[in-house]
């Protein structure tokens, strides 16, 4: 943990500053200690990192111990340079950047940047190119340990550990909010989404990214599936995980196409041509494989479906209703069959 990060907490549970007792130091970093407020209320920093979640409760613990368990067997494969680069591009067009020098102009108008669940930090970083702006990263599992030993180093971000319904922050503290693929692992997205802009700035913008409800018999299957699975140790889950990856794997190399000549509205099937696994996958069952052929990261996207206890999906007008019921002007929006991109400006 850099020192300089002391300047900007403040106690998640009553919003008292910190004091800061140092138990180990490799030269200016803080390795161990504690943060304490003036309530005493007493945070652990260890391996460099503030750690404060306190949400002990079980569904909560089961979701946070799903990634964590997803980051210590894949990090390797979400760290390497070909996924970095699939991730920051998905994003650039996801969001309607279109250009990465655009993304990156808007983001010299940014001095505090919060990415709201970071992963392993690849995010962090995409999000750090302006060097005069400070990225404060958190997630709540322990993937921000992988993060923290792969980008740590960098001088303008900070990691921690901590829930994003519990921040320690100060309220209209940041200029830029982000959370991909983030808010519909919480307890409820809807209020956590809603939470996270209470620390948004006036003119400050919100990038969010949630799963969309996908056709009637996916949903179906996923509700009946998720029932078993979210209750599988996590060795068991893995496995299923991968009987799901290489059913997604033999259907794609059917190499085939299917075309529905009309709409069937009551499936919410649209007419069309579809590659035979992809029409499955989005229609009737999660079985996904990646184009690029990585089995790994396959199997690390099924996990990331099947295991965690939440996992909500969310309409386009439900999601617009939050940026409204929150005084967001919404400034990009964008629909895809998996999930809801949307960018907003605080008024």
């Amino acid at each position: 943990m850099k020192p300089t990060l002391t300047e900007y907490l403040v106690c998640p549970t009553c919003q008292k500053f910190f004091t800061i007792k140092i138990t180990k130091k490799s030269k200016e970093e803080i390795i161990e200690g504690y943060l304490i407020c003036a309530n005493k209320h007493k945070f652990k920093i260890t391996d460099g990192i503030p750690r404060f979640v306190t949400d002990l409760t079980k569904d909560f613990v089961k979701t946070e111990d799903a990634f964590s368990s997803k980051w210590k067997i894949y990090h390797k494969s979400y760290h390497e340079k070909k996924w970095f680069e699939f991730q920051r591009n998905w994003f650039l067009e996801r969001f309607q950047w279109k250009t990465l020098d655009n993304f990156n102009k808007f983001l010299l108008t940014k001095h505090y940047i919060l990415d709201a669940g970071t992963g392993l930090g690849n995010s962090a970083n995409f999000l750090s190119t302006n060097k005069q702006a400070l990225v404060f990263a958190i997630d709540a599992s322990e993937s921000v340990n992988f993060a923290y030993k792969k980008y740590g180093s960098a001088a303008n971000i900070h990691f921690l550990q901590a829930d994003l319904r519990q921040l320690p922050f100060k309220k209209n503290f940041f200029d830029y909010v982000y959370s991909d693929q983030v808010l519909h692992h919480t307890k409820n997205t809807e209020t956590s989404f809603k939470y996270l802009t209470k620390f948004l700035k006036k003119a400050g913008h919100i990038s969010i990214y949630v799963y969309n409800k996908k056709a009637p018999i996916r949903e179906f299957a996923d509700d009946y599936i998720r029932s078993k699975t979210t209750k599988m140790s996590v060795s068991d889950c893995v496995e299923f995980s991968k009987d799901m990856t290489i059913l997604g794997k033999s259907l794609s190399g059917l190499n085939k196409k299917i075309t529905i000549p009309r709409d069937i509205k009551l499936l919410n099937i649209k007419a069309g041509t579809y590659d035979v696994q992809r029409f499955i996958y989005w229609h009737f069952l999660k079985c996904f494989w990646a184009e690029d052929g990585d089995f790994e990261r396959s199997v690390g996207v099924n996990f990331d479906w099947y295991y965690p206890k939440f996992a909500y999906r969310h309409t386009p007008d439900e999601v617009q209703k939050w940026y409204r019921d929150a005084k967001l002007k919404i400034t990009s929006f964008k629909e895809i069959e998996s999930g809801i991109s949307v960018t907003g400006i605080k008024h």
